[in-house]
């Protein structure tokens, strides 16, 4: 009969570290998970002012013009486009904007912005910003795919509420067939989930 070799000193210090290891990494991602931030929406800077001049609140006159700051060049960059007028306003419930592509590469258009999203960020990494719109189903959706109930107000958030949406300003536009396949912006984003804001 013969028996299993016992583990030599080395192999159950390579297992050890292994566990070790993954403990470490299954506890990083809980934490990551679990990281939420305050976060308030506005719909424009004058009531994100205003708010920072009321009582009881992290939000700062800075955080104000900072975030709306990083929600404009993030709209800039990343809001969805159309390839019509009426798709656009028909999936965002308001006037939307022209855009000339350079190079003769004829025009697209994209919703106005109806707020801005705004996070007070952990480790001192100051305030964070997403620019949101109105979806045709209702509520309001950032580009990266929190979905908000309202469009002023404030909660908490994951951390990764506040990540970018995909370029589009060089992309092709949506169509009505795009939009028909993929349920149109905001839809099947489930990444955040749907947020309530309190007062």
């Amino acid at each position: 009969m013969t028996t299993a070799p016992t583990p030599t000193p080395s192999r159950k210090r390579s297992r050890h570290v292994r566990i070790a290891l993954l403990g470490a990494a299954a506890f990083s991602l809980a934490a990551c998970r679990e990281e939420e931030v305050p976060s308030a929406a506005f719909p424009t800077l004058d009531a994100c002012l205003e708010a920072a001049a009321g009582p009881g609140t992290w939000v700062t006159e800075e955080s104000c013009e900072q975030g709306f700051g990083e929600a404009l060049e993030a709209h800039v960059e990343t809001a969805p486009r159309y390839d019509e007028e009426a798709l656009c306003e028909a999936e965002h419930g308001g006037e939307c904007m022209v855009e000339e592509r350079p190079g003769g590469g004829g025009s697209v258009f994209l919703p106005l912005m109806a707020g801005y999203l705004l996070g007070n960020m952990l480790g001192g990494r100051g305030a964070m910003a997403q620019p949101f719109y109105g979806r045709s189903s209702g509520g309001f959706a950032t580009p990266g795919g929190t979905v908000l109930n309202n469009a002023r107000g404030s909660t908490t958030l994951s951390q990764n509420a506040f990540k970018a949406g995909p370029v589009t300003r060089s992309a092709a536009p949506m169509t009505r067939a795009t939009v028909n396949r993929t349920g149109g912006f905001g839809a099947a984003r489930t990444g955040t989930g749907s947020r309530g804001f309190g007062g």
